[in-house]
């Protein structure tokens, strides 16, 4: 259950009334997403994100339900007084989604640290040969996107061929971002 006080925090923030945040804090928000609110939380877009980071990141990682919701999370995060360390989103194939979703939370977060991912998720993955033999092991593949699957092959894979966008996440999540970061990178 969200405060009152949380609620007003969170109308403000976003600009909108009470009802409304109340209404969007209950039901946009993934079950269990306040209980699951630490400082210096990193937000995601979906459950695969989260598996995926989780095993890379040293830091906790949230998924919050999509893209749309990541503006309504990170107010709901700062109004519970839980720093966003860092949101990282799909930059996506699709040139009206990456234009009308990605840029919208960019603009909706222009003072929260956020990494566009080069594509989607398993565009980066593809990348990745160790974590695609370690998917392919457990009978899976990215089309799948089945997050347990995701979260075995991400621990088992080998860092030594983690791509290059991955590792900029990892170094931004611990404070140390890249000193030119190349494309997705934001």
């Amino acid at each position: 259950m969200i405060s009152e006080e949380v609620v007003a925090r969170v109308a403000t923030s976003l600009g909108i009334s009470t009802n409304k945040a109340r209404r969007l804090a209950l039901t946009a928000l993934p079950a269990g997403f306040v209980r699951s609110l630490l400082p210096g939380v990193v937000l995601v877009e979906g459950t695969t994100d989260e598996a995926v980071f989780a095993e890379l990141l040293p830091v906790p990682v949230l998924a919050v339900g999509g893209k749309h919701v990541l503006p309504l999370a990170v107010a709901v995060t700062r109004a519970h007084d839980c720093r966003v360390s860092l949101v990282i989103v799909d930059g996506d194939d699709d040139v009206h989604r990456a234009q009308h979703g990605t840029q919208r939370v960019l603009d909706e977060l222009p003072d929260v640290p956020t990494i566009v991912l080069p594509g989607d998720l398993e565009d980066v993955l593809a990348t990745w040969p160790s974590f695609l033999d370690a998917l392919q092991r457990n009978s899976s593949d990215l089309t799948s996107k089945d997050a347990s699957a995701y979260a075995t092959a991400a621990r088992a894979a080998t860092r030594a061929d983690l791509p290059a966008s991955l590792e900029s996440v990892i170094m931004h999540a611990v404070g140390r971002p890249d000193p030119s970061p190349g494309p997705g990178a934001g």
